[in-house]
């Protein structure tokens, strides 16, 4: 009589465990899609290979919030204590006697006092032949004598080894110039200047600066750039590597150099970087003249780790002659001298001459100098006037009116005594980078200059530039709208997403400057301190009126958050491997001050104000600029008592008359 309940109780009992295991198979099911899921999302949002990647624990990083700027990048003190330390004045460098002769347009020049001292100068000139990346030799040489009638002497070869006498007088020099290619020469009569809508680019590189040095120590040439060129410097440029390969490959092919070709020295049967997809090319293959100059060559961008080129990559290439100058000519004349020009003035020039050479064809130019700045950012001060005349020497002969000019640098300052600093390391990961585009683009691409201007204060970096340059070469600036923030690389003359992030740009954590949002709670002690320390600061604005301002007060607390900077950019101590791929993140990098971002209300008058304060630890001060306090609500009549007399308190000033709120 009992079976039958004991068969239903085991059959109920089975069926429970049945659907338990049921239940926990959808449960683990669920599990794995979401971790599915969040792995799908993650490869949208970091599309492509970067440098550097790091296996270690995942940190907090900003959060891209529709319609807010995602990466926040700190405002650094042009004149820190530690940099008023390291900087210090370069006075000019003077080079000496004068040249003999002098380069124009592809000619030689002999000096005319010279003519008038002497009734004959003997000279000899051999060109400097390239045989590798490597090596430069001197050809045969041959003998021209100058005369009071007979002053000047064609080149056909853009480097040229020179030795001259005179009444036992010597001269013995290296010279630099352009001349027109045989493959351009038959077409540079007919040919007008680029096809509509076809720009030149001129790129001018200086090593190791950053956003700040550049402007500490090349002031004439960055109020040149901003203030006359009107060119447009970007805040927030970021370094996606360490070293100048890792900066300047992504700009010339759009990728990592992980991405392409093995082209180091010490791996076996390695390929030349000729193989390399370079922007270059493309240029050369619409028409463009390209021109690449690099000094120091023997810590060359593509020689130092890698195989170099077995053929000139460009048709204007001034490797041969840094080759054989460092080698032979440096050490002869006065430091940072050759002959009577700084060294960079004759780099300088070059870049000029091939605007001069080809007038009539479209130009792509690339120069990058590092002996000013590479081991000392002192020095670099030395170029700001031939850096600043040749701007306007530019500008002066028209050379601008359709050339697109960039301004940039690889890194910021890499100095220990520097990296040790927190601004230190920011400024490594922020070098300068700044954009002029002429009047004729303004007008007619209004949307694509807006654009470039609205990016000044988003998150770009080096990959951006690549996209940049296929929009330059195919003129292609008419369809600028917002960027694709999937994308890796996006176009400046695209609008780049306010919602950018290092993880959508391809930046990895360590050489991330952006700052990281911490929300604080609206009771926390340093929110309260950073509030009535605002209140105070606004006060004091106001102080000198008070017979007409009131005195305002803090009602409440509306939102606090601290921007922190990166943890792995603060453990960040150098790269641990020879090509800087990978990094050793064993430093502590002290931190000196904190960031905080309030908003806040106050009475009478009920003001909403947002403002950044800095908090310095040591002193444990806040530190509050009138540039970074908004006033977020409407304030009215509120100041009518200031109004006319005192622009500047207008958001700050409740007038003593009105009735309190």
């Amino acid at each position: 009589m009992m079976k039958p309940p004991f068969k239903a109780a085991r059959f109920f009992r089975n069926w429970w465990s049945l659907v338990t295991v049921l239940v926990s198979l959808v449960f683990i099911f669920i599990l794995l899609t979401k971790n599915s899921h969040n792995k799908k999302v993650e490869s949208i949002f970091r599309p492509g290979f970067s440098i550097g990647i790091n296996q270690q624990m995942k940190l907090k990083r900003p959060i891209a919030v529709a319609g807010k700027l995602a990466c926040i990048h700190p405002k650094l003190e042009l004149w820190d204590k530690v940099y008023a330390q390291v900087f210090h004045h370069v006075p000019a460098i003077k080079c000496g006697a004068s040249d003999w002769l002098y380069v124009d347009n592809g000619t030689f020049h002999v000096q005319e006092f010279l003519l008038t001292k002497h009734s004959t100068i003997h000279c000899k000139f051999a060109k400097l032949i390239r045989m590798s990346d490597l090596d430069t030799k001197v050809g045969d040489y041959i003998k021209i004598t100058f005369t009071k009638t007979f002053k000047t002497f064609k080149m056909d070869h853009d480097f040229y080894k020179v030795l001259c006498e005179a009444a036992n007088k010597t001269y013995d020099n290296v010279h630099a110039g352009v001349v027109l290619s045989e493959r351009h020469k038959k077409h540079q009569k007919h040919t007008k200047s680029g096809k509509d809508g076809q720009f030149n680019v001129l790129m001018i590189g200086l090593d190791s600066l950053s956003h700040m040095t550049y402007m500490r120590k090349l002031p004439k040439t960055y109020k040149y750039f901003t203030r006359v060129l009107n060119g447009v410097v970007l805040d927030g440029y970021n370094i996606v590597g360490d070293g100048t390969p890792q900066a300047l490959i992504p700009i010339l092919t759009g990728k990592t150099e992980l991405e392409l070709p093995r082209t180091l020295k010490r791996l076996r049967n390695a390929p030349y970087v000729d193989v390399y997809p370079m922007i270059w090319k493309n240029f050369t293959k619409k028409g463009y003249v390209t021109a690449w100059a690099e000094d120091n060559p023997f810590i060359g961008t593509f020689t130092y780790r890698m195989t170099g080129f077995k053929q000139p990559p460009v048709n204007h290439y001034m490797r041969p002659f840094y080759v054989w100058s460092e080698s032979h000519e440096n050490r002869k004349h006065k430091k940072l001298c050759l002959g009577d020009k700084r060294r960079t003035r004759v780099y300088l020039n070059w870049l000029r001459d091939v605007f001069i050479a080809y007038t009539n064809k479209p130009k792509w130019v690339f120069g990058f100098h590092s002996e000013v700045s590479h081991g000392d950012n002192n020095l670099v001060e030395t170029a700001d006037e031939d850096l600043t005349e040749t701007l306007k020497f530019l500008k002066e002969a028209h050379y601008l009116d359709k050339t697109i000019l960039i301004l940039m640098s690889d890194h910021g300052a890499r100095f220990e005594s520097l990296r040790e600093q927190v601004q230190g390391k920011q400024e490594e990961r922020l070098p300068f980078f700044g954009i002029y585009v002429p009047k004729m683009f303004k007008s007619k691409y209004p949307k694509a200059y807006n654009n470039l201007k609205i990016n000044a204060e988003r998150l770009c970096s080096p990959f951006d530039v690549y996209p940049t340059f296929v929009d330059i070469l195919n003129a292609n600036f008419s369809t600028g709208g917002l960027g694709d923030i999937r994308q890796r690389s996006i176009s400046l003359f695209q609008e780049i997403p306010k919602e950018r992030t290092c993880d959508h740009a391809g930046i990895e954590d360590h050489w991330c400057a952006c700052l990281d949002w911490d929300p604080l709670p609206l009771n926390d002690s340093n929110a309260t301190q950073a509030s009535k320390a605002l209140v105070e600061e606004i006060n004091k604005w106001t102080s000198p009126q008070r017979k007409l301002c009131r005195e305002l007060h803090l009602q409440n607390i509306k939102f606090a958050s601290k921007l922190m900077h990166s943890q792995n950019m603060l453990k960040f101590k150098q790269s641990s491997d020879l090509d800087g791929y990978k990094a050793d993140l064993s430093g502590h990098t002290k931190v000196a001050y904190e960031l905080y971002q309030i908003q806040i209300t106050t009475m009478p008058g009920y003001g909403h104000f947002e403002a950044t304060l800095k908090h310095d630890l040591k002193s444990n001060k806040f530190i509050i600029s009138l540039d970074d306090v908004s006033r977020t609500n409407k304030y009215g009549d509120d100041p009518h008592c200031i109004y006319e007399n005192h622009e500047e308190l207008r958001k700050y000033c409740y007038c003593k008359d009105k009735k309190s709120i």
